[in-house]
């Protein structure tokens, strides 16, 4: 019988007390998820794999059992749920840039409201009157430059400066109101906002973030052009001069690169009617999304069933735009978190540290060239919680680990000429984990008591143990998820083009450590989701 121990209330994710205990928790999740679980082949709510314990500690205190994988997944999928009850956390999300789309020291900077990427940040579907207007606010600070000047009408006169760094808003204009408005302002001492929009369409479209010089603007107005003024506004005049039923895009900007350059703003927009804005990237469409993660994350086509389920997780949402994003980063995270990748992928990366730790000048153990045809043997036929998917991966896994003792790499750094005892203490050490006396004895077992290491299966077995092993999970599990941003969503290595070395890599991953292994506080699938480097993919 285990001894029990108290599980008092705790803080949750977000520091908030008064909440139900670590068992308690898991209990209601697990629940709740057995129902939907029988439609999602990603998740299961009982693992046929189980990760081995935490080793004993040399203290007198009580550890608690290691968790299982469906245990860890249920509350993993708890702090994904979160993030629907904290729209302020996710508004902070949707602003943060890739470290190397920075043009100043600071590698990213917190910039809420609109994104400063076309086509940015969708304006809700909605009639907004006077007593009922569109508001947000944001932050200009570090945004990108997209747009640079503005190409004057007349050949005599100079064109517009927008040399701020800008955010964007995209919509579809279908109906105005008695007094349609749209103002811009600004509680900054010194920030100067101009505001202007874009057409879209046939007449152009939203540039990519180069400094562009655009000519199919169609409304403007500059706070600078009054003497003290903080507030840009467009009235009635123009904006009944918008077109209808087309693309617009409305650019929160400035027109010098100086003191008022950037800044706080807060955007008012009243009598006026906004269908969702046409979006030409196919990241964006649901179907297409869930399938890509499916693509990215498991190496395979997506299951009729798993489909169904994470389509409906965001479609859900109906209009809700704060809804659909929120959804969208949990069901992004939640392949990552998924059994099947947990038990392919994240086995590979573990596989390669326990075999030759981290690469020569680099923080990781593996490449992506490495990564993928691995994870690929691995999760071979393997689709959870379908018929016969635990034997499948069970046979994938043997015939991985006794493939990989035998590759050229593998019998160099572990040569025949080692004993049993020095083999499995070499895994070990390459794999940062100090094992438990039970640990190191079972591993030498393996070779039938013979002290050479030269048995290929024993070899096998012994590498399975250490890539399984659960002090080495934990170690390694913030560093495996942000090295999975970089072959998931960027489909590279981290100091590969654009970047030159890990300072991106590493400032992602201090983001996780700091935040305890909390995704969502540490705001980095989104910024992956919305990068521009991502989207560019499709």
């Amino acid at each position: 019988m285990k001894a029990q121990t108290a599980n008092p209330s705790q803080l949750d994710l977000l520091g908030n007390g008064g909440h139900l205990s670590d068992r308690e928790i898991f209990t209601a999740v697990l629940n709740r998820w057995r129902q939907k679980l029988g439609y999602c082949s990603i998740l299961a709510a009982v693992p046929a794999v189980l990760v081995s314990q935490v080793s004993e500690a040399r203290s007198e205190k009580i550890k608690k059992p290691a968790a299982s994988v469906a245990e860890r997944t249920a509350r993993r999928l708890e702090r994904l749920r979160t993030g629907l009850i904290n729209p302020a956390l996710l508004k902070r999300q949707s602003a943060f840039l890739l470290p190397h789309q920075q043009s100043n020291s600071d590698l990213v900077t917190a910039v809420a409201g609109g994104s400063d990427d076309c086509p940015g940040r969708p304006i809700p579907v909605g009639t907004y009157t006077a007593a009922a207007p569109f508001t947000d606010a944001g932050d200009t600070t570090g945004a990108n430059n997209t747009v640079s000047s503005l190409a004057s009408f007349y050949y005599y006169y100079y064109n517009y400066n927008a040399l701020g760094p800008d955010h964007v808003y995209s919509f579809t204009l279908t109906g105005r109101g008695p007094n349609p408005e749209i103002k811009v302002s600004t509680t900054s001492g010194t920030y100067r906002p101009m505001i202007y929009i874009l057409q879209g369409g046939s007449q152009g479209a939203c540039p990519a973030p180069t400094a562009a010089l655009v000519s199919n603007w169609i409304a403007l107005n500059d706070s600078r052009w009054t003497r003290g003024n903080n507030v840009a506004t467009l009235e009635p005049g123009w904006m009944n001069n918008l077109p209808l039923n087309v693309p617009l895009h409305l650019f929160i900007d400035s027109s010098g690169y100086d003191a008022a350059g950037a800044g706080p703003y807060t955007i008012r927009m009243q009598d006026v009617t906004i269908a969702p804005a046409a979006s030409s990237n196919q990241i964006d469409s649901t179907d297409f999304f869930v399938r890509q993660h499916y693509l990215d994350f498991l190496n395979r086509q997506a299951d009729a069933s798993g489909l169904a389920f994470w389509n409906n997780d965001i479609t859900s949402c109906g209009t809700n735009q704060g809804c659909i994003e929120a959804q969208r980063v949990n069901v992004s995270a939640a392949f990552f978190l998924s059994i099947e990748f947990q038990e392919t992928g994240f086995l590979v990366y573990k596989t390669y540290k326990g075999s030759y730790g981290n690469l020569p000048n680099a923080l990781v153990p593996l490449k992506l060239n490495e990564f993928l045809p691995d994870t690929q043997q691995i999760g071979s036929g393997v689709i959870v919680n379908q018929t016969g998917w635990q034997q499948a991966l069970e046979n994938n896994k043997q015939n991985f680990f006794l493939g990989f003792v035998q590759r050229s790499r593998f019998t160099s750094a572990y040569p025949t000429s080692l004993t049993a005892d020095q083999f499995v203490d070499q895994l070990f050490a390459n794999a940062g984990v100090v094992p438990s006396s039970t640990e190191r004895a079972a591993a030498i077992a393996e070779f039938g008591g013979f002290s050479s290491s030269t048995d290929i299966v024993a070899r096998a077995h012994v590498l399975r143990q250490v890539a399984e092993n659960s002090t080495l999970t934990h170690q390694e599990f913030n560093r495996a998820f942000v090295l999975m941003q970089y072959f998931g969503y960027l489909r590279r290595n981290p100091n590969d083009s654009p970047d030159a070395d890990f300072t991106g890599f590493n400032f992602w991953l201090d983001k996780l450590n700091q935040a305890n292994g909390n995704y969502l506080a540490a705001e980095m699938v989104k910024a992956f989701l919305v990068s521009g480097e991502y989207r560019a993919r499709f």
